[in-house]
C-alpha cells in the first residue's frame, strides 16, 4: 500500500474541541494531533474551538455544551496552550460567527466560535474556511492506533463516484460486516453488492459498506458535506451522526425492497476501511469528558497502538 505523501492541495484536516475536564492541559488534542499519519502532516489543519452555556450546576453536560463555571474559567488558557503546539500564531480577522488566528505558515488556523455551535454546526463553519475538495474530521478525543493509506484512499475518493465518505474501525465496529449482517434482512444484500461494485479496484478487500454515518475520524468531499448541510435536518448543537445519520439509516431499513435499501445506501456512499477484514482497531477514543488518563491507562493505549501496528506492518 502506498504511504506517499498528501499534497496540501487536496486535504484539510478539521478537528472540533471544546470545554473539557483536562484543560488546561492540551494533551488530550496533542495525542490525537501525534497519532495522524505521517502521510498527512503537511496538509492544512483547521481547529474550531466552540462555545458553551454556563451550567448552573459544578456538573454541567459538556456533550450539551453546558459547562461548569471552573471549565469556563480554564478555557481561555486552554486555548491559548492548544495554539502553542503550533509555531508563532497570530490574531488574523473577527466576523459575527467566529475570531480567526492563524500560525506564520497559514498552514493552522483557529476559529474561536461566537455561539455554542455543536459538532455539527462546528464542521460547517470550519468549511468556510477549507480551500481543499476533501476533509478529515476528527473531535478532539480521537486516536489513530495505526496509520491507513491516506493516499490511497483520498485516490479512490477522487476517482470513484460511489465513494463519498469512509470512516475507521473503532472497538465498538470491529467484525462490522458480520455483526450488521445479521441486525437487519437487508445489510447482507448491502454489503455483498458493495463489495462487488468495487471488486478489482484499489484496496477493494479493504473498503466495505458502511451502514453508518459516524461522527467518529473519517474522509469526506466538502461537496458532500455542504449537500448534507443544505438539508433541514442538522441544526445547531446537533451531532451528524445523531440526525443525518439516523436518517441515512432510515432510508436503507425502511425501503420495500432490498434493491431499494441499496439504492438508499449509494446514494451516500459510506464506506468503512476494514484492515484484515475488520479484526484491525484502526481508531480509539480517548474520554474526552474525563480527566486526563492516568500513567496506567495511558501506556495500555499506547501498548495497543502498538500492537495494532505491528499486526497491520
Amino acid at each position: 500500500m502506498s504511504k506517499s505523501a498528501v499534497s496540501p492541495d487536496l486535504l484539510t484536516i478539521i478537528v472540533t474541541t471544546s470545554p473539557v475536564p483536562s484543560a488546561p492541559s492540551p494533551d488530550l488534542i496533542k495525542n490525537t494531533l501525534f497519532s495522524l499519519p505521517p502521510s498527512i502532516s503537511s496538509v492544512p489543519i483547521i481547529i474550531t474551538f466552540d462555545n458553551y452555556t454556563i451550567a448552573s450546576n459544578d456538573k454541567g453536560r459538556l456533550k450539551k455544551g453546558s459547562v461548569p463555571q471552573v471549565l469556563v474559567d480554564q478555557y481561555p488558557m486552554y486555548i491559548r496552550n492548544v495554539c502553542d503546539l503550533f509555531d508563532d500564531v497570530s490574531y488574523l480577522s473577527d466576523n459575527t460567527e467566529c475570531s480567526v488566528l492563524s500560525n506564520s505558515s497559514r498552514l493552522a488556523t483557529f476559529l474561536l466560535l461566537k455561539k455554542r455551535n455543536g459538532f455539527a454546526f462546528s464542521v460547517k463553519t470550519a468549511l468556510n474556511y477549507v480551500q481543499t475538495p476533501y476533509v478529515m474530521i476528527l473531535q478532539h478525543d480521537w486516536l489513530f492506533a495505526i496509520h491507513p493509506p491516506m493516499s490511497d484512499l483520498l485516490s479512490i475518493l477522487q476517482t470513484e463516484t460511489e465513494v463519498r465518505y469512509i470512516s475507521f474501525i473503532a472497538r465498538m465496529s470491529l467484525n462490522y460486516e458480520i455483526s450488521r449482517g445479521h441486525s437487519h434482512s437487508y445489510s447482507h444484500h448491502i454489503f455483498s453488492e458493495a463489495r462487488n461494485l468495487r471488486k478489482d479496484r484499489l484496496l477493494s478487500n479493504d473498503l466495505i459498506a458502511c451502514l453508518h454515518w459516524f461522527d467518529r475520524p473519517h474522509l469526506c468531499s466538502v461537496e458532500t458535506y455542504r449537500e448534507i448541510f443544505s438539508l433541514p435536518i442538522v441544526k445547531r448543537g446537533d451531532f451528524i451522526e445523531d440526525t443525518f445519520g439516523i436518517e441515512y439509516i432510515k432510508s436503507m431499513m425502511s425501503s420495500p425492497t432490498k434493491e431499494t435499501a441499496f439504492d438508499q445506501w449509494q446514494k451516500w456512499g459510506a464506506w468503512l476501511y476494514y484492515p484484515k477484514n475488520g479484526t484491525i482497531v484502526t481508531v480509539l477514543h480517548q474520554h474526552g469528558r474525563k480527566n486526563l488518563l492516568g500513567e496506567r491507562e495511558e501506556e495500555k493505549i499506547q501498548n495497543l497502538i502498538k500492537s495494532n501496528r505491528e499486526k497491520h506492518a
